[in-house]
């Protein structure tokens, strides 16, 4: 579904990618670790064509590309309901259809539909972040980025937005998975690429990372992670 071969970018002299390359294959969920400066969001930007890289590229299968960002942002003037129909007319869908999926969606979040009568920018962080989710798996990707997919959401909520994350991979979606909560990835993906100075240090799927940096009394992800990155 999604290759990337040899990605180099540098902010003016400091290097933040020094030829990251990795695949996405359809059905599977793909964490992208990596401590504070590794270069998985300048990854994310260049994958999602926001940024261009000075080296490389990325080879993206057809079909639609839903993208969850760590703090979302909407234009200010529109309410809920707007943004979600421009979303609906871009993607060609039917407006039955989609407010099928939508009421179905809102359920699974617990996002309160009377939300989308008013502006995102009134909303709670966590309703935000959900309203994001909302508008993606909506569209129901091909390919979903989301950066940060748990942040600002209660626990409850974390629970229903992995759900959803499965479900999407199970319908054969593609997903990309950029974060700092290493215990919900193992509950989430199912192969991990982990970043280190721009280079990737580790891709492989779930078992292999962990047995192959985990010391044996270690049963968590957060010491395999800790074992490649303090290496």
């Amino acid at each position: 579904m999604l290759r990337v071969d040899g990605l180099r970018k540098s902010y003016g002299p400091v290097p933040a990618l020094r030829g990251v390359g990795f695949s996405l294959e359809r059905g599977r969920v793909t964490a992208l670790l990596g401590e504070n400066g590794a270069g998985k969001t300048t990854t994310v930007r260049i994958i999602l064509g926001f940024l261009a890289p000075d080296a490389g590229r990325v080879e993206r299968g057809t079909g639609r590309v839903g993208y969850v960002p760590d703090q979302p942002a909407f234009f200010p003037w529109l309410r809920g309901r707007a943004i979600l129909d421009l979303t609906r007319r871009s993607a060609g869908a039917g407006r039955a259809e989609w407010e099928e999926r939508v009421r179905d969606l809102s359920a699974a979040l617990r996002f309160d539909a009377a939300l989308l009568d008013r502006p995102p920018r009134t909303y709670s962080a966590g309703n935000v972040k959900k309203f994001a989710f909302l508008q993606s798996l909506a569209l129901e990707p091909d390919l979903l980025v989301a950066d940060e997919p748990f942040a600002a959401l209660d626990p409850p909520s974390v629970k229903r937005a992995r759900d959803l994350i499965i479900a999407a991979r199970d319908r054969g979606a593609a997903v990309l998975l950029s974060s700092h909560m290493l215990a919900e990835m193992t509950r989430t993906s199912d192969d991990f690429v982990v970043l280190r100075r721009g280079v990737v240090a580790a891709r492989s799927g779930l078992a292999e990372f962990l047995d192959r940096v985990r010391p044996a009394s270690a049963g968590d992800v957060e010491s395999a992670f800790l074992g490649l990155i303090q290496g």
